[in-house]
């Protein structure tokens, strides 16, 4: 054979290989759209997910916030009810002291 023939088959294999290599390119190109577009879906159902479940966040939260304010002023008027009880026991066990000295049948210590 002469060169110009083994030129020619070398040419042609070469055409061959990069016809190959652009054609199997190609098709990992779509590959790779394809599974971008099945990842983008994905994303977008969880992206609906996540802000679902952040508004169900902020709403449990809202409502620990009020919970939290309820409880602060329940603590409040108990405190104020015990000084109040305190007061009033003071004021009882005073008065029972009184009694107790002004009145001539309790034996009283001697101190």
């Amino acid at each position: 054979m002469e060169t110009w023939t083994w030129i020619v088959i070398a040419v042609v294999v070469a055409l061959v290989v990069i016809a190959a290599v652009m054609a199997g390119m190609k098709k990992k190109q779509e590959h790779d759209r394809q599974h971008a577009a099945e990842l983008r879906e994905t994303a977008g159902r969880q992206k609906v997910a996540v802000e679902r479940r952040d508004a169900e966040a902020r709403t449990v939260e809202a409502e620990a916030e009020r919970v939290r304010a309820e409880a602060d002023r329940l603590e409040a008027i108990a405190q104020e009810r015990r000084t109040d009880v305190e007061s009033q026991r003071a004021s009882y066990t005073d008065r029972l002291q009184k009694a107790d000295e002004l009145d001539p049948d309790v034996k009283h210590r001697a101190d």
